[in-house]
């Protein structure tokens, strides 16, 4: 594990993280481009609620849970992860809030 003294170290300008597994948006047509919809609504939402130095929403690779018509969204904090699968009917501020934004 690399130490905030490490020369490798870099201080992350946010506190956490929710990434949206584009593999599943994939599956169920939730790609714009290659961005998830997902994490482009969250992204703005973030934004708008002036939340960019508390959470960073990303887009990511397969979690290998793979629900069905579901996509898996996990939150990554200091106290561990929390994953999630939800419908692509899904609100930003629904999962916002879920994750206790």
């Amino acid at each position: 594990m690399v130490d905030d003294n490490h020369p490798l170290a870099a201080k992350a300008p946010w506190q956490s993280c929710i990434a949206v597994c584009s593999k599943c948006a994939k599956k169920i047509g939730q790609l714009d481009g290659d961005k998830t919809r997902l994490r482009v609504a969250l992204k703005a939402l973030i934004a708008e609620r002036g939340l960019k130095e508390k959470v960073r929403a990303v887009d990511s690779s397969c979690f290998d849970i793979c629900p069905e018509n579901r996509i898996t969204v996990a939150h990554f904090t200091p106290q561990g992860i929390r994953m999630i699968t939800v419908p692509s009917t899904i609100t930003a501020a629904a999962i916002l809030a879920e994750f206790g934004y």
